[in-house]
Order: C-alpha cells, then sequence, then structure tokens
C-alpha cells in the first residue's frame, strides 16, 4: 500500500516539477560598459549609439531595450551624489525631456536601497516603461514596450532583469 502511494504521489508532483523549473537560457547583449544577461530567447533589432540602447524583441513580440552606460558620461551627474541621488537625477532629467515632448510621465516605484526607479511615459500609442538603476559605477537603463503584458507584468520582469544585473 506504501508503494502504490508514493506512486501515485509521484504522478502528482511530475507536472508541478516540470512546470516550475526556472528559466535556465539567457541572452546576453553587449553594451558600452559590460554585457547584460536577459531571461529568455531574444532576437536584437537595433542598437543606438548615441544612448548605448539595443532593442530587442521575443517570440511575443514583447520590445525591450537594454543601456549600461557610465554615470559620468551624464551632463547631470554629481561625483559627490550617493548612486541613488544619481538615479534621482537621472529620471528628471530623462522625464522632463519627456515633458517637453508632451508625452504624459508618471513614477510608478522606487527603491532606494536597490538604488532604482521605475516610471512611464506614453510617446501616444503605449506606455514605455522604464527601469533606472545604479550598478557599479554605471547606470543601468531597461525598457519594456508592448501591449501584451499589463503594467504589473512589466514592472515584474524590469524589477527581476535589474536584479539579475546587478
Amino acid at each position: 500500500m506504501i508503494k502504490l502511494s508514493s506512486i501515485f504521489i509521484l504522478l502528482l508532483m511530475t507536472p508541478l516539477l516540470v512546470f516550475s523549473q526556472e528559466v535556465n537560457n539567457f541572452t546576453t547583449v553587449m553594451t558600452n560598459t559590460t554585457e547584460v544577461r536577459i531571461p529568455g530567447a531574444w532576437t536584437q533589432l537595433n542598437s543606438i549609439d548615441d544612448s548605448g540602447q539595443t532593442y530587442l524583441k521575443n517570440e511575443e513580440n514583447v520590445i525591450i531595450a537594454v543601456a549600461k552606460n557610465p554615470k559620468k558620461a551624464y551632463p547631470f551627474y554629481k561625483s559627490l551624489a550617493s548612486d541613488f541621488e544619481n538615479v534621482q537625477e537621472f529620471y528628471k532629467w530623462d522625464s522632463d525631456y519627456r515633458i517637453e515632448l508632451k508625452q504624459k510621465t508618471d513614477k510608478l516605484k522606487e527603491n532606494s536601497k536597490l538604488e532604482y526607479i521605475i516610471w512611464k511615459f506614453n510617446d501616444g500609442k503605449m506606455d514605455n516603461i522604464f527601469l533606472f538603476g545604479s550598478v557599479n559605477g554605471n547606470f543601468l537603463n531597461l525598457l519594456v514596450f508592448t501591449d501584451k503584458w499589463n503594467e504589473e507584468e512589466k514592472v515584474k520582469f524590469l524589477e527581476n532583469l535589474y536584479k539579475l544585473n546587478r
């Protein structure tokens, strides 16, 4: 009877074990400073030289962009400010630019301990959700642009991606 119960429990657990595995495949993108790892399979679309952003898409046609640039390359950077204060300046600098373009912006979340800000702007088509963070003397700039995921899914993806590359 114990053997039959063990087999039954194993059969019930098999789908859980199969479907709860971690993502083991990553796409690696070379930025201006170091590599950024992205969970899953992503195809590179293009790169923009002046911002250092590399755009990618996955099989769902979700578009993301990644950039990792030295903080000192930005005009607002203050060497005596904390990492998080510089992230706040980065957010202010870019969101002010979006406002000048008459785009609506909104800060969604910030984490001073992990040194990031998540915010969005609407380009007239849909929300673009960014995470600006601080990593070893660099700014990590992450973007999700899609109507396939809701805002919560985009934020979770950005936070996970940031933590993976910290």
